[in-house]
């Protein structure tokens, strides 16, 4: 969530203040089940302000993705990240988009699946040009209008971004690293301060990954586990996971689906989520058990039964 089930505090934003669509619903919620329950908190995906959203190299501003090299989408995101642990005191909390959004996940969900971007098309289509990044790209030595040249002339020619950037594509992740290190670090610390004691953070591993999962290089100094997107039924997820704990992370969840376009067949959610857990996966989240129906849910209890020998040995 954004700020979207818990009451929007005027005192408490800076130049961006969210709106609230169900004020406390969170607590509401909260109260109605006999479980703990965890923050889920979406960082940089909302329609706020254009002039702080990612702009790509064609002049197109992602109106619904915040970029955090601008401080004030760093005092939002810390503003966020205190005023859910507060109001709700959860001492979970899971990260989703801790770092620029690009070219996919448009609106409140995907809608780029199946246009068949490529991924180095999407990777090039994703590089920020507003005026923050354009700021910092200068100050590391780029002519940033030349760079903009490079990405347009690359989008639908390369295989990868590096060929279309040549050396200067390793200025630019760095560039989005750093932007992605202060975010990271400074609503970790708001988190801990207003006392949540578990930090999971959506990942991927591919540099030029932007998006719900934020592309991580090695292990972060206060995340307590990181949680990698393994939807499809290929070999896409157990490589994620495999990849994150080379990097090292000692806990890794494996983020699934029992809704569409996953069947509601029990054998071929437990295959998919069996291969997960030998990779290395230490948590299965399953997305979404409130919109799936009687028949997806019996094969979610089904598969999760035929997977406990398995997570006790």
């Amino acid at each position: 969530m954004g700020t979207d089930h818990v009451p929007v505090r005027p005192q408490a934003w800076g130049a961006l203040v969210p709106v609230s669509v169900d004020e406390d619903a969170f607590n509401r919620a909260a109260a109605q089940l006999s479980l703990p329950v965890k923050a889920w908190v979406v960082l940089t995906h909302g329609q706020l302000d254009p002039a702080v959203c990612v702009r790509n190299a064609f002049g197109d501003v992602y109106e619904y993705a915040l970029c955090p090299s601008f401080d004030d989408v760093l005092t939002y995101a810390h503003a966020l990240v205190g005023e859910v642990a507060r109001q709700t005191g959860v001492e979970a909390m899971v990260l989703e988009a801790c770092g620029p959004l690009g070219f996919g996940h448009q609106s409140t969900h995907e809608k780029t699946a199946g246009a068949d971007w490529s991924a180095a098309d999407q990777a090039l289509l994703s590089i920020c040009f507003c005026s923050a990044c354009a700021t910092s790209y200068s100050f590391a030595g780029l002519q940033v209008e030349r760079l903009a040249s490079l990405v347009r002339a690359g989008v639908g020619v390369v295989a990868s971004v590096e060929e279309a950037l040549g050396p200067e594509a390793k200025v630019v992740l760095e560039v989005r690293r750093r932007a992605v290190r202060d975010l990271r670090d400074a609503v970790v610390a708001e988190a801990r301060a207003a006392g949540v004691r578990e930090i999971s953070l959506h990942a991927a591993v591919c540099d030029w990954d932007t998006g719900p999962a934020v592309a991580v290089d090695s292990v972060a100094d206060g995340i307590d586990s990181y949680i990698a997107p393994a939807w499809e039924l290929t070999g896409a997820g157990v490589d994620r996971v495999e990849a994150l704990r080379r990097l090292g992370c000692e806990r890794v969840g494996a983020y699934v689906t029992a809704l569409p376009p996953v069947p509601p067949d029990a054998d071929t959610l437990a295959a998919h989520w069996q291969s997960l857990l030998a990779a290395g996966a230490t948590d299965l989240h399953i997305y979404h058990a409130g919109l799936a129906s009687d028949r997806r849910l019996a094969a979610v209890r089904t598969a999760l039964a035929s997977l406990r020998p398995l997570k006790e040995q």
